[in-house]
């Protein structure tokens, strides 16, 4: 009997081994996408154009505005950048964005430390995390610029005043963000390590932390914001130094250019901050992303 072979339409056209081509439809979606790319207006297909024309939007704006209103109420970008170059001129300005960056740097340094640590005893110690939660969770709905007064009790007028309140602003949130991050670990992974008897601080360092990453960083960026907010209002408050202590002078006398530039300045501080964790982050963890919308403030 002879036997008769069966084969497919495409099989005689295409040798085994061969990659086959596109279909019609697939070519003609695939030169659709490459047109509607191509096509896109340049403030699309450019990730930074957009964000530098609506800065550029907005200085004009402001200037335009701010030109027909008394000075004192709003400074001009260009008064606001004269006013940068006088107290860079004078010496002013650089002393107090250094001492401003220290104190955020100790502050917010000792919070990272310390809120990493028993973030991460309460998201492996069902006990732990017990006890503390309802103090982080009293002290994180505390507005806690009220404890200024005591904190200066406490520690005194000056420096050491201004790295407490930054602490204290600061470490609740890595808290909570590092808890969370190590109490989501999965449970498969966790099951998988008690099978094999992996050691309690095997887990933390190989499991429960590289899982909480994400978290732990999420939880340092919005840290950093409110330790920010302490650097600044202890300066104001405590010890008229700094950055916060131009803000509280130059408001006093009603000079709004360089109380502008001030306020700039703090923020430069923030942003400063910012990027040295996103690069620490991308360094340690290039893998992780940021939680979506699970970090807790």
């Amino acid at each position: 009997m002879r036997k008769v072979r069966v084969s497919t339409a495409d099989e005689g056209a295409h040798p085994r081994g061969s990659a086959r081509p596109q279909s019609a439809a697939a070519r003609h979606s695939t030169g659709r996408q490459a047109a509607r790319a191509g096509g896109q207006p340049f403030l699309l297909r450019h990730t930074m154009a957009l964000p530098i024309l609506s800065v550029v939007v907005f200085l004009i704006l402001w200037q335009v505005i701010g030109s027909g209103i008394n000075p004192i109420l709003l400074a001009t970008p260009s008064a606001v950048a004269g006013a940068f170059v006088d107290l860079i001129r004078d010496g002013t300005l650089w002393p107090a964005f250094l001492r401003a960056m220290e104190v955020l740097a100790v502050g917010f340094g000792l919070a990272a430390v310390a809120g990493i640590a028993l973030g991460v005893l309460m998201g492996r110690s069902e006990t732990a995390y017990r006890v503390a939660n309802p103090y982080v969770s009293f002290f994180q709905a505390t507005p806690l610029i009220a404890l200024t007064p005591l904190v200066v009790i406490w520690f005194g007028i000056g420096f050491d005043s201004e790295i407490a309140i930054t602490f204290l602003l600061a470490v609740w949130s890595i808290i909570i963000n590092t808890a969370e991050g190590v109490r989501t670990t999965p449970g498969t992974l966790l099951d998988m390590a008690r099978i094999y008897h992996i050691s309690e601080w095997s887990v933390i360092r190989n499991i429960a932390v590289p899982h909480a990453v994400p978290f732990i960083f999420a939880g340092l960026s919005i840290g950093l914001a409110k330790g920010l907010v302490g650097v600044i209002i202890g300066e104001m408050d405590i010890s008229l130094k700094g950055l916060g202590g131009l803000i509280t002078n130059f408001g006093d006398a009603f000079q709004t250019a360089p109380l502008l530039a001030a306020i700039i300045s703090s923020s430069t501080v923030g942003v400063i901050g910012v990027v040295i964790i996103e690069v620490v982050r991308r360094r340690i963890a290039p893998w992780a992303n940021r939680p979506d919308g699970r970090s807790r403030t």
